[in-house]
């Protein structure tokens, strides 16, 4: 089993959610979510229908991005597959996989778009991926053909009415709204506006977002009732919906190919992940680790930050021996993408991040796709000792 510094030459995380490591700590370092939530509602709702035991079942992670959750539905012994579009977030996925150890989760290059991404299974997790497709029909076609007793569904759906629609947090990327006909079924549907410039990579070297779709400019989001009676006329007639969240619309929904059972809740799994630290033991151990990393390559860091977060990381770098090959002090108040952009042209290796928010940093330097690593730790460990 490689040491967890392999990460380190996986360049910086895309992921939105965090994967615990053997150390106890989360990959990427930064994230404040893990997908224990909907990984747990996963198999609590498969359980309800499981017929044999857990480690002869099967499990598909659709558009799985760096394997998180993917890992976190591996808990019971489950065989699981993770599908992605991206290969960058595939060989993640497949380092942290050595990482972490677990033989029965597996990982494939494949977008969800094409049937050969897709494979017999007992239950599928779509979550995260359906609102970012042009033909969420056909998606949930190939779902219900390939799924044999559950599906996990966790989308975006169409507004329920003008109300909801315009207090949406999205509610500037949403257009027409439309029907589908769907074998006589009448679907409710809305575009949404995807990043306009389709490349994965633009002239200036700037990447598409990472948990955006892939090669289109618009998606469609079904209504919930219109995912449910499609769900219906596609075999899987029972459902229960687990989570509402109106603000973006966006709904977490189970759906059985027969009558479930009650729902009992898992209280262990079969086959943990690690147990992550408490803050601050756990920022505490990630700067431990970030210095020692640092320290070996001798390389410096381009320190991003502002007050009074840049003056502090500055002074720990130092006393840490860690150089400073450029300090970059931005205005106050969230940072721009566009500041970055401009702060950052011509500048790469190594950087390091003393913002308030290091998590909407990080993400903005990710879509810049300049620099071989960024490191929140220290940062992390100010902020947390200030909380303290």
């Amino acid at each position: 089993m490689p040491s967890i510094d392999a990460i380190y030459e996986l360049g910086i995380s895309h992921n939105k959610f965090g994967l615990a490591l053997p150390d106890g700590t989360p990959y990427p370092e930064y994230s404040k979510n893990l997908t224990a939530e909907r990984s747990r509602e996963f198999l609590t709702h498969f359980d309800r229908v499981r017929d044999r035991e857990w480690d002869q079942c099967s499990f598909l992670d659709l558009g799985c991005s760096e394997g998180s959750t993917t890992f976190e539905i591996s808990q019971m012994g489950s065989s699981t597959c993770g599908v992605e579009g991206r290969e960058d977030a595939v060989h993640r996925a497949e380092v942290l996989k050595s990482i972490v150890g677990f033989d029965n989760t597996y990982f494939s290059l494949g977008n969800v778009n094409d049937a050969s991404s897709y494979r017999k299974v007992d239950a599928i997790f779509n979550a995260g991926i359906l609102y970012h497709l042009d033909d969420p029909v056909a998606c949930l076609e190939r779902t219900t053909e390939n799924a044999r007793l559950f599906v996990y569904l966790d989308t975006g759906h169409a507004p329920r009415d003008e109300s909801e629609r315009q207090r949406s947090k999205f509610a500037a990327k949403f257009g027409r709204t439309f029907t589908i006909d769907y074998k006589g079924l009448e679907l409710e549907a809305v575009d949404f506006a995807e990043p306009g410039n389709t490349a994965e990579k633009q002239a200036d070297g700037v990447r598409r977002g990472p948990r955006s779709g892939i090669g289109n400019s618009n998606s469609v989001w079904l209504s919930h009732q219109s995912a449910i009676a499609l769900m219906a006329k596609l075999g899987f007639p029972y459902h229960e919906t687990i989570k509402d969240y109106p603000k973006i619309p966006r709904l977490r929904t189970a759906f059985f190919r027969t009558p479930p059972n009650p729902a009992r809740p898992i209280e262990r799994y079969l086959r943990p992940l690690e147990q992550l630290l408490p803050m601050p033991a756990r920022a505490l151990r990630i700067r431990e680790r970030d210095t020692a990393y640092l320290r070996k390559v001798s390389q410096p860091v381009l320190l991003i930050g502002q007050e009074p977060w840049i003056s502090q990381v500055a002074a720990d770098l130092r006393e840490a021996d860690i150089a400073i090959n450029e300090q970059l002090a931005l205005d106050g108040g969230p940072i721009a993408r566009g500041t970055l952009n401009e702060a950052t042209k011509g500048k790469s290796g190594f950087v390091a991040v003393a913002t308030d928010d290091v998590i909407a940093t990080i993400r903005h330097i990710v879509v810049l796709d300049r620099f071989d690593y960024a490191f929140a730790s220290f940062a992390m460990v100010r902020q947390a000792m200030q909380l303290a």
